[in-house]
Formats: C-alpha cells, sequence, structure tokens
C-alpha cells in the first residue's frame, strides 16, 4: 500500500485538493498532521476512510520530544517520522509538502511503486515548477531545471543569481517513495536516510514522464511578505540574497522588487517559448490534470 504524508497549515480548499489528488494516484492512506490543532480543514478530511487526521496538540509534540515553538522544518521531520514508523511493513511512504503533487504520466504512483523489483527501496521524483502564464490561463506551464544558455536566455542579467538552482526558485533535489518497515531510519525533508546516508534507488525524471509538480509560487502578495523571513532563514542562495538586497535599498525598492517577481514567476508568450526551445517547459490543460479551479493557482 501507498501511504501518503504531509504536515500543512492550509486553506480547506488546498487540503481537499492535496487529499483529492493522491487518492487519485493510488493512496491507499493519507495521513495529515495538522499543524493548527484546531484547523477546520479536520472536520472536512476526517471522515474519508482513507485519511488520519493527527491533531498536532502541544501533547503530540511533546511525544515527540519536541514543542510547537521548535521550528518548522525539525518538527516536520519529526512528525513524518512518527508516520513512517507506523506504516505496516510491505508498503510505500512518501512524504511530501502540500504544494507538491506528484504526477505519472500514463501511470499512478501506486501502478510505479507496485512494479518494482524487491531490490529498489526508494524511488526519487524531480521537481517541475509551476510558473504563471497569464496569456494561456486554461494550461498549466511547469519549467525544469534549465542549462546555462536557456537561463541567460530566459532571465537576462538574473541569470547569475538563478543558476545555483538552475533556472528553479524552490528545490532541485526532488522527493523520494521509500519502502515501509526499514530500521533504524531518519525520516528528512527530500528523502529518508539509514545510517549510511539517504537511501538511494531510482531517480524518476521528465524523461520517463514523472514530474513533482511544486507549486513554489503562491502570488506576489505571500512573496513579498515572505522575503525578510526568507533572507533570515537562508532560503535564498547567495546570490540571490544579494540581488534582493540590492534592490531593497535601492531608491525604489517596491517597484524594484516587483520587477525581480514578475521576472521569475510570470512568464509570456515569448518567453515560454524560450524555455520551450531550451527543452526546459511541460504544460498540461486544466481538464488533462484535473485542475479545473481558474482562481488555483494563485496569479500575480
Amino acid at each position: 500500500m501507498l501511504t501518503v504524508g504531509a504536515i500543512l497549515k492550509e486553506p480547506v480548499s488546498t487540503v481537499v485538493r492535496f487529499v483529492e489528488w493522491y487518492a487519485a494516484q493510488g493512496a491507499g492512506c493519507i495521513v495529515l498532521c495538522f499543524d493548527d490543532p484546531e484547523d477546520p480543514a479536520i472536520e472536512v478530511v476526517s471522515g474519508r476512510e482513507d485519511v488520519i487526521a493527527i491533531r498536532a496538540t502541544p501533547e503530540f509534540w511533546e511525544g515527540l520530544g519536541t514543542t510547537a515553538d521548535e521550528r518548522f522544518t525539525k518538527r516536520q521531520n519529526l512528525a513524518m517520522g512518527h508516520v513512517y514508523r507506523n506504516i505496516p511493513e510491505g508498503g510505500w511512504f512518501l512524504n511530501v509538502d502540500s504544494d507538491e503533487l506528484l504526477f505519472l504520466e500514463g501511470r499512478t504512483i501506486a501502478q510505479e511503486v507496485a512494479k518494482q523489483p524487491a531490490s529498489c527501496r526508494a524511488l526519487r521524483f524531480l521537481p517541475a515548477e509551476h510558473v504563471q502564464s497569464p496569456d494561456d490561463p486554461d494550461r498549466l506551464y511547469f519549467r525544469l531545471p534549465q542549462k546555462g544558455w536557456v537561463q541567460r536566455s530566459i532571465y537576462g542579467d538574473l541569470a547569475p543569481a538563478v543558476k545555483p538552482r538552475h533556472g528553479l526558485m524552490g528545490h532541485t533535489v526532488g522527493k523520494s517513495v521509500t519502502r515501509t518497515g526499514m530500521s533504524p531510519v531518519k525520516v528528512r525533508q527530500h528523502w529518508i536516510e539509514d545510517q549510511d546516508g539517504p537511501i538511494e534507488g531510482a531517480t524518476l525524471s521528465a524523461d520517463e514522464g514523472a514530474y513533482l509538480f511544486h507549486f513554489v509560487d503562491q502570488g506576489y502578495e505571500v512573496w513579498r511578505n515572505k522575503i525578510r523571513w526568507r533572507l533570515s532563514s537562508r532560503g535564498f542562495r547567495l546570490p540571490m540574497r544579494l540581488e534582493i538586497e540590492k534592490r531593497m535599498e535601492g531608491p525604489e525598492p517596491e517597484a524594484a522588487l516587483r520587477e525581480l517577481y514578475d521576472c521569475l514567476h510570470v512568464f509570456n508568450e515569448e518567453r515560454l517559448a524560450q524555455m520551450e526551445r531550451g527543452g526546459a517547459l511541460r504544460s498540461w490543460t486544466r481538464v488533462e490534470l484535473g485542475l479545473t479551479d481558474p482562481d488555483w493557482p494563485p496569479s500575480h
């Protein structure tokens, strides 16, 4: 059985979308750890037989040896470690964030893991990052990691700032689905590791029709409001951090930041075509993906 786990604090619509997506991908169990123990989404999804809703109360965190005030990533790892240890042996576990939807062309995740040989302990899936496309709102466009010349053609003078993440704004390492029942192990954000390090296996990418859809962009207001926090928490690599700080210290910081955001996240037909020529673009209609809400993902 495939079990999907996530710790989240999101609007009810996001939680429902997440559950419905992974149920359609063949997950027999979806374990949601709600960072707000009174989250209204709990009542909405907890009636489903395939959902386990965990209220992250102070007592829950105490039982894991931490508190609700601990940094999020540490609590995330502890919570998902708790989930992993309670999954029966013989299945698979996928730890993802609420803004990540794993998609495989022509098959479900459950079908993919079911055909793996007994020697395979993990599969890693690489990210495809959603970008805004105001000229074509009926399609969803995703950028892949880009070669240097592609970055230069798309981002111009900003190419050095996006180089460390190969033209992406979020993580580049992807997420892993891992066999259950292994011990001792530690659950990390992107993989599970044993005493020898990350548990490795095959890596599936766009070449195999596999995409970890990452909806890292939640609109300009969210991006702008999180800038100082991301600067202080190393949420940006050094070249991008310097670019942002330069703009914040300039004569018109708000206009400069908005220009930066638009360059990084909003793509017209010409820039989409440049990315496609570089082999770093994929797209589907909303209907093809079953994501038909015109107000999601958020726009600029």
